[in-house]
């Protein structure tokens, strides 16, 4: 992982680095990642007043906004998960992104939050305006990270700035945990503002940390006939949403 400077090499450039000096030149970049490559770390070892210092203005601004307004962030237990879906369809809706079932969620979060066993910890936070749910998160704290998993939105009260009442909380939740770093988990490259995720990117920049670009996933073809026709069955598959 390194940290980004806005610009990410195209796929054959990263192959070509990436195979020098092997044997048989055959690591092949992904079509698709299975986690997001590019990413913000945002450095939870100073106290919070210093934290919000180095966010953007417009993002304290709204924190500040979010809570005179009214709007309460608390943790749910798994017996929600239906709120979070019914907020998480719509976000799929309004987005036009790959709506995943909600048995998906059962297996991987609400299995693992359930698991005394598991070194992670799955939180369901909740963010209400006059008691009804406006936005929620799965925060996941493994170790000295915690990271925002997936977050979700109605349609309604949008000017609430629920979501970022709820990324402060999520914050604050895990310096209690003892976190050095909180993942943003996904974000475009760069700046563009032609990219679908623009508006993402602007929102997560706006708290403070610092872009890494990841290598992504790679694979190794054995028989080049049938990596090209799996290779294809990747670029017409459906994705996952940062």
């Amino acid at each position: 992982m390194m940290k980004a400077n806005g610009w990410a090499p195209q796929p054959n450039y990263q192959e070509f680095h990436f195979n020098y000096n092997t044997i048989n030149w055959n690591f092949k970049k992904a079509n698709t990642d299975i986690l997001p490559v590019n990413t913000i770390f945002i450095d939870l070892q100073p106290d919070v007043n210093t934290i919000l210092s180095k966010m953007k203005a417009k993002t304290r601004y709204n924190i500040n906004l979010a809570l005179r307004k009214g709007v309460v962030v608390k943790e749910v237990g798994m017996d929600k998960l239906h709120v979070w879906y019914n907020l998480y369809r719509d976000t799929a809706y309004r987005n036009n992104i790959f709506l995943n079932d909600i048995d998906y969620f059962q297996t991987v979060l609400a299995s693992k939050a359930e698991n005394t066993s598991s070194p992670a910890i799955v939180k369901l936070l909740l963010a209400e305006l006059n008691g009804e749910p406006v936005s929620a998160m799965f925060l996941v704290i493994t170790d000295h990270r915690a990271t925002y998993l997936y977050g979700a939105s109605s349609s309604a009260h949008r000017n609430s700035m629920s979501t970022y009442a709820l990324q402060w909380e999520a914050i604050r939740i895990a310096k209690t945990y003892g976190c050095t770093e909180y993942d943003m988990f996904g974000i475009p490259p760069n700046s563009n503002p032609s990219h679908p995720m623009h508006g993402l990117y602007q929102f997560k920049i706006g708290f403070g940390g610092e872009l890494y670009h990841q290598m992504g996933c790679w694979d190794y073809p054995f028989e080049k006939d049938k990596y090209a026709l799996f290779q294809a069955y990747e670029m017409n598959s459906k994705g996952y949403h940062l």
